[in-house]
């Protein structure tokens, strides 16, 4: 990675997860912003563009899908890995109609999982 911070834009509502993703990045020394609901997200996206944006997509008051779309009118190009509890094939589809980089399944990963699937698009 280079020498300046990278960014990425946690946008969870499980507060449990949001904060264990949050402890394995800062670790790694990456600078952190958090999102508890859609909206949330779409205002950190406007103001500080992450260099990544890990997504839930089941949030209160807009959800991770708007989020993606909010993305792809503003034509902006910061990888999204997507990680969530959805499994259902409609839903991964939909998200590779909007370019997530990665579909986690929330219920299946661990701080290595996290790490690895974040470091990989920010090189």
């Amino acid at each position: 990675m280079s020498d300046r911070q990278k960014h990425v834009l946690v946008a969870e509502d499980e507060a449990f997860l949001l904060e264990m993703i949050r402890k394995v990045l800062s670790k790694h020394g990456i600078r952190v912003s958090t999102a508890t609901n859609g909206q949330e997200a779409i205002d950190i996206i406007d103001k500080d563009p992450p260099d990544l944006l890990l997504l839930d997509l089941l949030m209160p008051q807009v959800d991770g899908f708007a989020v993606l779309q909010h993305r792809k009118k503003e034509k902006m190009k910061f990888p999204v890995l997507v990680c969530t509890n959805l499994s259902d094939k409609k839903s991964i589809v939909k998200c590779s109609d909007f370019d997530v980089n990665e579909y986690l399944i929330k219920s299946d990963i661990d701080d290595d999982q996290i790490w690895s699937a974040v470091e990989k698009y920010l090189q």
